[in-house]
């Protein structure tokens, strides 16, 4: 089962009841009770939104419901992740902080961030769009739309936003709301970032406190991950961590640990959106910054123990998982420590 962040859910709940609708009525649209819905520990179905958006599309037919909604939510909404953007050192350090976890926001969510010559945008996708008509992504825009300008304190972010959708009310309504031309019907759902404005610092930048956050929701991500894994899944990821500490990193010793063939091994993990290489190389990831924490280990001999045929191998491997080369990983650790 996937799920939602909860902060998202009561947001929604208290605009449906603040508008009229019944306990009754949004537990029914739901699908479950309301004392799930305003608990604030839990992590509700990830279709709990959608259904109840859906119902207040219906019922208020025209209404800048969404954007309403944007305006109100308290920045919970983001399950943690605004108090980390808050502290990154620039705007787009903030941007690929919420595009790396937005998983904490809701399983299946995908934030992808862009930037090239002609522009940024951060795109923004989710199967269960169709539910509501969008409605749920509109709120999700408005929301980092705000995040940037109000609680980041970057103003005029944006060239334009874009909806792959039709929209729900006035489009002036929209163009009030982010001050810039919106378009809809589009191909994608985005918000198109101003080259310059990437740059901008962020007033409570504080690498120590951004570093720690990362840390933080790091574990949070694994947390929720395990609470929803299977056990067979479970089987292969404690797999490749016992043999990570022997120096073994192949696939087909991952499945022999867990007692299955490869094929089968290969298949659960399939199902589950990864790969057996994949758990192998989240545990080298985590082995690797423990490893670099220690500064008498030199990254050739990091490289052998992690299974690396050289160090350029390693170098390339922890550029992909970190956006940064396992040297400049260290720099900033030992900046901490100073």
């Amino acid at each position: 089962m996937t799920t939602v962040s909860n902060g998202t859910v009561m947001s929604v709940v208290a605009s449906a009841l603040s508008r009229g609708l019944t306990i009754t009525e949004v537990q029914e649209a739901a699908g479950i009770s309301c004392n799930v819905l305003m608990n604030p520990e839990a992590r509700p179905p990830e279709d709990v939104m959608p259904r109840i958006m859906a119902l207040i599309g219906e019922r208020f037919p025209g209404e800048p419901t969404t954007l309403d909604i944007a305006r109100a939510a308290p920045f919970s909404f983001f399950g943690g992740l605004a108090d980390g953007a808050r502290y990154a050192d620039d705007l787009r350090a903030a941007t690929k902080l919420l595009a790396k976890n937005c998983t904490v926001i809701s399983d299946q969510l995908e934030l992808t961030f862009h930037e090239g010559p002609s522009g940024a945008k951060l795109i923004s996708s989710h199967p269960m769009n169709h539910m509501d008509g969008g409605r749920s992504a509109e709120i999700g825009s408005a929301l980092i739309a705000r995040l940037f300008t109000e609680f980041l304190g970057i103003p005029d972010c944006f060239k334009h936003i874009t909806f792959s959708h039709a929209p729900h009310s006035d489009v002036d309504h929209y163009v009030d709301y982010f001050g810039v031309p919106v378009e809809f019907n589009a191909q994608e759902i985005s918000l198109v970032i101003k080259p310059k404005k990437l740059n901008e610092r962020i007033k409570q930048a504080n690498v120590e406190l951004f570093n720690y956050v990362q840390t933080h929701l790091s574990g949070v991500k694994k947390q929720i991950e395990a609470a929803k894994e299977p056990r067979e899944l479970k089987a292969l990821r404690n797999a490749a961590a016992e043999n990570a500490e022997a120096g073994v990193f192949t696939t087909t010793s991952v499945a022999v640990a867990a007692n299955m063939s490869v094929r089968t091994a290969q298949r659960i993990t399939a199902e589950h959106g990864t790969t057996v290489q994949g758990l192998i190389d989240k545990v080298r990831e985590h082995r690797a910054t423990e490893l670099l924490g220690d500064n008498r280990n030199d990254i050739g001999s990091i490289a052998f123990l992690l299974g690396y045929s050289d160090e350029r191998a390693f170098r390339r491997a922890f550029q992909r998982w970190t956006d940064r080369t396992p040297s400049d990983y260290r720099k900033q650790l030992n900046k901490q420590i100073e």
